[in-house]
């Protein structure tokens, strides 16, 4: 870091519904949270390039899968960054609100020391929540989750040290207060590709009576191999990365700004369920 520089940390939420994930993907025209954000710093001269500016994120999301809290750090050399800075150059689906300012070696992605997601799974008749929660346990503690996961291909850096070892802290699942979706929250030291997905697939198998508590411990196990389609990436959420002795400042103003944003996505998405169902009605009865 050259002396002129300070170390920043930033908190960033987004809907992933357009974008083919959160990391750039090379040769690809499709966007990504993270080019918009790129583009946006670049606008705004606040960073050289990912490299100059020892650029790193929490991090990466999968194509669809939204967050309320991803972190990303880096080196500028620009003193005054604001979250409502950045949002003016962002599209309205991603946002920053809060930013920090930690040592100088601070890395978003290495100093994580946990991270949470949910997910909203559609609540159906035949789902038993007690089967799917008595599942979960043996879910708890550090194990190798090849079978639950997707390793990364041999075209990424990240091939040359793959590890499927990682460490669940927590599993809580709960039915939402409308009783039209099982909440699944998931807390670990990190995860692998599409992990959390395959998760709430295996845990639905279980919930649905396709599969039972003893196949998911030999899953966990290793005792058997089996391939698992991950549940759908719409319902997924990065809902918290958290870190030791980093304190973030939240932007009231911004916070504002993208609540009456999503206020207005609430609304359309509300009364789009309800034309839909609508439609779906008049061609059952038809």
């Amino acid at each position: 870091m050259r002396e002129e520089e300070e170390r920043v940390a930033l908190k960033l939420g987004y809907l992933g519904t357009q974008y083919r994930g959160f990391q750039i993907q090379p040769q690809s025209v499709s966007p990504t949270i993270e080019g918009e954000l790129f583009k946006a710093f670049e606008k705004l001269n606040i960073i050289e390039g990912r490299v100059a500016s020892n650029y790193a994120a929490a991090g990466r999301t999968d194509k669809g899968v939204h967050a309320l809290s991803q972190v990303v750090s880096f080196d500028t050399a620009n003193p005054n960054v604001t979250p409502r800075m950045i949002n003016s150059m962002l599209p309205n689906d991603i946002w920053a609100f809060a930013l920090a300012k930690p040592h100088s070696d601070f890395n978003a992605r290495k100093d994580a020391i946990s991270r949470e997601y949910r997910y909203f799974l559609p609540l159906q008749p035949d789902l038993d929540i007690t089967r799917m929660r008595e599942a979960s346990e043996l879910l708890i503690g550090a194990h190798d989750f090849s079978n639950l996961s997707q390793p990364p291909g041999h075209h990424e850096h990240e091939a040359e040290y793959y590890s499927p070892i990682r460490e669940i802290k927590r599993v809580e699942i709960a039915t939402e207060r409308s009783n039209s979706f099982v909440v699944i929250d998931i807390e670990a030291n990190g995860f692998l590709r599409k992990m959390v997905r395959k998760i709430v697939s295996a845990l639905k198998l279980v919930g649905g009576g396709t599969r039972n508590r003893q196949w998911v411990e030999d899953l966990v196990a290793r005792r058997v191999t089996e391939h698992i389609e991950p549940a759908p990436a719409f319902g997924l959420i990065l809902k918290k990365v958290s870190y030791r002795d980093v304190e973030f400042v939240e932007d009231d103003y911004a916070k504002r700004r993208i609540a009456a944003r999503l206020n207005e996505e609430l609304v359309f998405h509300s009364t789009m369920a309800e034309v839909l169902d609508d439609i779906v009605g008049a061609y059952v009865q038809l």
